[in-house]
Order: C-alpha cells, then structure tokens, then sequence
C-alpha cells in the first residue's frame, strides 16, 4: 500500500524547502506566494532547474537543492512563464482567427452545399485517414447538437431556427484550434493547396516580398500541430517556457520560407519555433508586438537569476544566445 502524504502547513512546507538546501527568505513574501499559488504548481512545477543532478543529468535522491537555489528564483521563473503564456496566447488567438476563416471560405467555396463539410466525400479520400474523417464530422455534429440545447442564445441555434442550417464560416467560431487543426488536415489537397497560398501572398504583401518561397500545405500543418500543442498548454496554464514537440522536421521550411539560413530551428520545437512559426502566418503588426513583448520579458527577467544561467533557461525555451536578430522585423 502506498503511504498518502501528510497535510502540511505553510510554515511546514517552507522548513521542507530549507532543510532540502533552498534558500527561504523569511519576509513573509514565500508563505504569501504559496497561498495564492501552491505548493505544487510553485514548487513541483519549477524546482526541477534549482535540483542537483548527478552526472548523467539525472536528479539526485533524496532532492538536493543546487547551492544558491533560493526560493525567489523559483517564483521568478514561475512568473516569467506565466506572462509567457499571455504573451503568447494573442499571437496563438490571432492565427486561430485566421486559420478558420481561411478553412471555411476555401472548404465553403470548393463545397457550396448545405453541410457539406458533414459529407464524408468532401474530405481527403485518403484510406488511412477515413477514421480521422469520421471523427471531424462526428465532432463538427457535436458542436451544432450542443449548442442548439444550449439554453442560451447562440449563433448556431439562430442559424438552425431561422435557416435550418449552420454555414461553416458560423460554425468555426465555436470550434477548438484542436478541431481546427484535424478539419485542415482532413481537408482535401486542393483546398489546402489554396489556403497555403493565401498565407504565402499575405506574407509577401505584409513584407514586402516580391520572390519567397511559397508556404507549403505540409508546413502549414506542421504549424497547427505545434500550435495546437501550445495553445492546450497556454489554455490550461500549463509550464510552457521548457514545453516542446517531439517530432516537427517539416518546421525546417521556416529558413527559406523566412529567408533565414541560419535560422536555428530544432526537430524537437520549442517555444522559440513557435514564434518563428508565427512569424510566418502573422500579419507583420500582429508579430512585431509579439516580437516586442517577447524580448521584454527576457529582458525583464534575465537578472533575477543567480545560481542558474539564464542561458540555460534561453536553451530551454530553444532561443539561440542571438535570439534578437530573429525576433527583429
């Protein structure tokens, strides 16, 4: 039988941090931060950077906190994240825009047809992908039959009252970017074809660019993937500063797409070819605040760390040491 932990008391929590090598102030300000944040979002999340390792990077039991540790950086690290995520949820929020208008004009103008987007032959006629097909339509059913119970007003139950029909340019409103990105990937090549250009002529006219690489459908949904995986970990306050994708080599269209050849971008993305990412499908006003909002942060916080580089915590977000130059407009 596995033995539950004991409840413990503020003070209690803090003796345990002391005695495992942290350095606790004793202002008060420790015991505050842990009511209003947690023990285990505070600490659990952010201690894993201040913990000795031995040396195959491995943590060492029982915990050891590195020499110089203080609690204070943990609380610097968590609050870096934190405005990590709100500064990324506008850029995640405007592409989520973006993406399903573009899904429902293309879909809408290659399929006219009253629901055409529940029609299983509108989609990719792909064998491989008839149980994904069938979960979009399932899932698109879902979201109408809801909202049409739903006992507040909605667009959709307006729709389906008045029209006894719901256009899809109504219904990606009340979708997830989740949703979003299985409805792209589903979709046929043509429609995919014609939204990649769309996003490849708004980036020349955004900046400028008379010749560019044009913005495949494969890159486009290499985005979606990593933006999907950020934008569950932003919604659900998740540690997203250290958080990546396994598996995202398409992402490498980014350089020449960009014009950046010695654009640093990683098979395991991160949050630094997140913002690369969006560099692409942002409007360019859109990424320059992004891009602002972005170097300030990691100005603001670069000096609260002492007992760990703040390069390493650069790394754990992917950013190169001259992350400015890619960040500039």
């Amino acid at each position: 039988m596995i033995e539950s932990k004991p409840f413990k008391t503020y003070n209690q929590q803090l003796k345990i941090l002391r005695e495992r090598g942290l350095e606790v102030p004793t202002n008060g300000k420790p015991k505050r931060a842990l009511e209003k944040i947690g023990y285990y979002t505070l600490i659990n999340g952010y201690k894993p950077l201040f913990l000795a390792k031995d040396t195959h990077g491995k943590v060492i039991h029982p915990e050891r906190f590195i020499p110089g540790a203080s609690f204070n950086e943990i609380l610097s690290l968590y609050n870096l994240d934190k405005e990590l995520r709100s500064i990324l949820y506008n850029g995640l929020l405007f592409y989520e825009t973006s993406l399903g208008a573009q899904i429902s004009y293309y879909f809408s103008e290659r399929y006219p047809e009253r629901h055409s987007y529940l029609a299983m032959d509108n989609f990719t006629d792909d064998p491989k992908k008839v149980a994904r097909v069938l979960r979009t339509i399932n899932s698109l059913s879902t979201v109408i039959n809801r909202s049409v119970a739903d006992h507040k007003e909605n667009a959709i139950k307006h729709y389906v009252n008045k029209h006894r029909h719901v256009p899809l340019w109504v219904l990606v409103d009340f979708l997830t970017f989740g949703d979003l990105n299985y409805f792209y990937g589903n979709c046929t090549d043509e429609v995919k074809i014609n939204i990649a250009k769309n996003f490849t002529q708004r980036h020349k006219r955004e900046y400028s660019q008379r010749k560019m690489n044009s913005i495949t459908p494969d890159t486009i949904e290499a985005i979606n993937h990593l933006v999907n995986l950020f934008r569950n970990a932003v919604a659900h306050n998740e540690i997203t500063y250290s958080k990546y994708m396994y598996k995202s080599s398409k992402l490498k269209s980014l350089k020449s797409i960009l014009n950046l050849p010695k654009l640093p971008i990683s098979d395991q993305a991160g949050v630094f070819e997140l913002i690369m990412s969006l560099k692409v499908v942002l409007d360019k006003a859109e990424f320059k605040k992004l891009a602002r909002d972005i170097d300030r942060l990691l100005d603001f916080y670069k000096e609260d760390f002492q007992s760990v580089s703040f390069i390493g915590i650069l790394q754990d977000m992917h950013f190169p040491e001259n992350y400015k130059e890619f960040l500039t407009i």
